[in-house]
């Protein structure tokens, strides 16, 4: 696990002891919540084929040997957020599926075709979320968060043409940022607000172009949508 992970689980357990000290009441107020939306990500794929063996660069520009396209995909979750002494704790499960085309037109390597990917994608995040104007603007209850994120992913392809093999990495984590806000109250004490994250983490998909010792290959995304927290 690289250092910054380390650190950010480190500053999340010590946020959780310190809640510790606030009062029973608060302690026993958890918000649970439901959302959906759409993003866009999932496999980040190489885009520097200066690295890839055998793939020709011309005048000061490479073949467009082989690329990627995303289309925008849906995603939905339930999470809970813990009250502490200063800001929440939030964690849930989400489910966010993207749908990726990858060209390839490589007459060097002898790849040539469209290989098409659904990427669905299980994802438990841990984030420590800072509670912004909280005193200008209370009943917004607008928060930024920041943590860490862990990926279960299933991903399925269609290919025509001559591909090079591929294989999935299960597992992938990385850092997690947002912010949300619940605008609106209902008379119940519900509310309905909306929320924007987003992603960087480790590898999913490795091929010939995107081979493990390459630093761009990784997991990425960007989602938002609407937000409904219970009583």
């Amino acid at each position: 696990m690289k250092t910054y992970y380390k650190i950010i689980i480190l500053f999340l357990s010590l946020q959780i002891s310190n809640g510790c000290t606030i009062t029973e009441k608060s302690q026993r107020a958890y918000k649970f919540s439901v959302q959906t939306g759409l993003n866009r990500g999932g496999i980040t794929e190489n885009t520097n084929l200066n690295i890839v063996p055998n793939v020709k660069v011309g005048t000061g520009a490479i073949v467009d040997a082989y690329s990627g396209a995303t289309r925008p995909g849906m995603n939905i979750g339930l999470h809970i957020n813990k009250p502490l002494k200063y800001g929440e704790v939030e964690s849930g499960l989400d489910y966010m599926v993207n749908y990726q085309t990858f060209t390839y037109a490589d007459k060097e390597n002898m790849y040539t075709g469209i290989r098409k990917l659904s990427v669905s994608q299980f994802m438990i995040p841990v984030t420590y979320n800072f509670i912004l104007f909280k005193k200008l603007l209370p009943s917004l209850d607008i928060q930024f968060k920041c943590g860490y994120l862990v990926q279960i992913n299933y991903v399925s392809g269609k290919d025509s043409g001559i591909l090079p093999d591929y294989s999935v990495i299960k597992l992938s984590n990385g850092v997690v940022f947002g912010f949300s806000t619940f605008p609106v109250k209902f008379k119940n004490g519900s509310r309905l607000g909306f929320y924007i994250d987003a992603y960087r983490g480790s590898q999913i998909y490795e091929d010939y172009y995107n081979q493990k010792s390459y630093e761009i290959p990784g997991s990425s995304y960007i989602k938002g949508g609407l937000r409904f927290q219970f009583k």
